[in-house]
């Protein structure tokens, strides 16, 4: 039975720590309408980063989470019928809620959608730190396949997604006789690193954790470094930059290593603002690539390399009781790999 109430946790504008709602209204769907039943939902960085800068874009409440998967509870009146949307069918949530008709959309550039440009379950709109989140596009709902488990779809939403949409857009680069440079092995960093060694490439990865070492090797890093000035390879010797810590020490980083006719791919974003050195990258015609997220036809494609065993998420599960406790632990960064949270009835 679907309950009327529920506990979650979110958003409140003036508040830079998490709230915790009691008795949060269970929505109704309606028409075309899916309410999901949430069984896991990850933590991101993006997360902390959302309460930190109050986020314009969000309401003044909200229910936070957009690394969501669950099973469909219940169905609108208009596609209740539908195959594809039978009760406890395994979907996970795209992580931009994009409109499906814009010229982006059709394009297949779903994830910079121009109507509902930047919207996002847990991001602009109620997300998924709650037993049930009400979906009000299903286009954005993508199927699990059965070997995949919950905890590694939720992590497939954004941690895996975001670092194969923006190694797909250079794999051209990545060769066996490449040199690859990877900073950070946070969430992002270590799966990126799954990804790559299927390139064959020679993989070198600085992340300041020294704790990380051993995972960021079994991952596919070759060599391990937690200083960006122990590295022991000359500059301008690599072929692409992936920087998932988003600093400025990151960025000069890149710069001073990667060489002509290179790529510096960006995709943390520690700071706001970073400064390039404009003439020198430009002398070497090394190009600066930004990415946000991923496609829904790239989300579907990771959870069939996750199905094959070509990715296995590194994501521990636990309680939604212990969401602030592991928000803390975030802010000192004290984790490894991703945590994701299984909602309970009480919590």
């Amino acid at each position: 039975m679907i309950p009327t109430k529920q506990t979650a946790y979110g958003f409140v504008r003036g508040s830079k720590e998490i709230v915790k709602f009691d008795n949060q209204p269970v929505p109704e769907p309606h028409t075309t309408e899916i309410l999901l039943k949430v069984e896991t939902v990850g933590l991101c960085r993006s997360d902390h980063h959302i309460l930190i800068s109050q986020n314009p874009g969000a309401p003044d409440q909200m229910v936070m989470g957009h690394e969501i998967c669950g099973t469909i509870a219940k169905a609108g009146s208009s596609i209740a019928d539908d195959p594809r949307y039978t009760i406890g069918a395994r979907f996970c949530v795209f992580i931009s809620n994009s409109c499906g008709t814009c010229d982006n959309c059709r394009e297949g550039k779903d994830n910079h959608c121009t109507i509902n440009k930047f919207q996002g379950y847990g991001i602009t709109q109620d997300g998924g730190f709650q037993q049930y989140l009400l979906i009000n596009n299903p286009r954005n709902m993508i199927p699990i396949p059965h070997s995949v488990s919950f905890e590694a779809a939720a992590a497939a939403t954004d941690a895996v997604l975001t670092p194969f949409h923006a190694i797909m857009k250079v794999k051209d680069k990545l060769t066996p006789t490449s040199k690859i440079l990877v900073l950070g092995a946070g969430g992002l960093g270590l799966h990126a690193l799954q990804i790559i060694r299927h390139f064959g490439s020679q993989v070198v990865c600085v992340d300041q954790k020294a704790q990380n070492e051993t995972l960021a090797k079994h991952s596919g890093a070759h060599e391990f470094y937690t200083s960006f000035d122990d590295l022991r390879h000359e500059p301008e010797s690599f072929d692409v930059s992936f920087d998932f810590i988003g600093n400025q020490e990151s960025v000069d980083c890149s710069c001073e290593f990667v060489g002509n006719n290179g790529k510096i791919v960006m995709v943390g974003m520690g700071k706001l603002r970073t400064e390039f050195p404009n003439f020198d990258l430009s002398r070497r015609e090394i190009e600066v690539i930004y990415n946000f997220g991923g496609t829904s036809r790239e989300q579907g494609e990771v959870l069939r390399w996750i199905a094959s065993g070509k990715i296995v998420p590194v994501v521990e599960v636990k309680s939604m009781s212990e969401l602030p406790e592991y928000m803390l632990k975030m802010r000192k960064g004290q984790l490894v790999g991703r945590i994701a949270f299984k909602p309970v009835a009480k919590f």
